[in-house]
C-alpha cells in the first residue's frame, strides 16, 4: 500500500470533491446557514473552517449541509483530512478538485476550487495547463464512452489482487 498512498489520497480529493460539490449544487433551496442564525456548534465549525481556508468566508457547500451540524462537522473532518498537504500538496489537491468540478459541471465547486488555485499561486497558465489536460482527458472518455470501447491495455501489467485498505481480502 505504502507505492500507492499518493493515488489514495488523489481518490479522497476526489471522493470529497464530488460529494461538496453535490451538496452545493442540489441545496441551494434550503438557503445558506449564517453565522446569526447557527448554534454554538456550527459557529466553531464556521471558524475552522475560515481558518484552514485562510478566508473570511465559509464555501457554500458547508454553510448548505451545515442545516443538519453533525453531518456538517463529519463531512468537513474528511475535508480536512483530505486537502491537508501530505504526499500531495495542498495546490496540486485543488488542481485536481477544479478538474473535478470542471467534469462534473458542478458551478459552485468550479468558482470554488479556482478561487483555492488562484490564492495559492495558480497563475492564468497554469489554470489553462489544467482546463486543456481535463478538456482532453473528458474529450477521450466521452469519445471511447460514445464508441463503447473496450479496454485494450490489460496486458501491461498483470491484475493488482491485493485488498483496498481495510478492505477484504479478494
Amino acid at each position: 500500500m505504502t507505492g500507492d498512498a499518493v493515488w489514495y489520497e488523489a481518490a479522497q480529493v476526489v471522493g470529497i470533491t464530488n460529494a461538496l460539490n453535490v451538496a452545493a449544487d442540489a441545496l441551494g433551496a434550503l438557503g445558506m446557514v449564517e453565522d446569526a442564525d447557527a448554534p454554538p456548534e456550527t459557529r466553531a465549525l464556521f471558524a475552522e473552517i475560515r481558518a484552514f481556508y485562510e478566508s473570511p468566508d465559509v464555501p457554500p457547500a458547508f454553510r448548505l449541509i451545515a442545516h443538519d451540524p453533525g453531518y456538517a462537522a463529519d463531512v468537513w473532518a474528511a475535508a480536512r483530512r483530505a486537502y491537508a498537504d501530505n504526499r500531495l500538496s495542498r495546490r496540486v489537491k485543488e488542481a485536481l478538485a477544479f478538474a473535478v468540478s470542471l467534469t462534473t459541471r458542478s458551478e459552485t465547486g468550479t468558482a470554488f476550487h479556482l478561487g483555492e488555485m488562484r490564492r495559492l499561486g495558480v497563475g492564468p497558465r497554469g489554470v489553462m495547463e489544467i482546463v486543456g489536460v481535463t478538456q482532453m482527458f473528458s474529450s477521450y472518455t466521452k469519445i471511447a464512452d460514445t464508441l463503447q470501447l473496450e479496454p485494450d491495455m490489460g496486458d501491461l501489467a498483470p491484475e493488482d489482487s491485493t485488498p483496498a485498505p481495510g478492505g477484504p481480502a479478494r
